[in-house]
């Protein structure tokens, strides 16, 4: 994933081991933001 993004122009890419799941199980920061209703 972090690759396609890259190629699509995308900067400061990572790949996470454990992907998102890892990072919100170790109780790292998480910010979300919601469509406007």
């Amino acid at each position: 994933m972090a690759q396609k993004l890259q190629q699509h122009g995308y900067k400061d890419v990572w790949a996470l081991e454990g992907g998102f799941q890892a990072w919100q199980n170790a109780g790292l920061p998480v910010q979300s933001k919601r469509a406007a209703a």
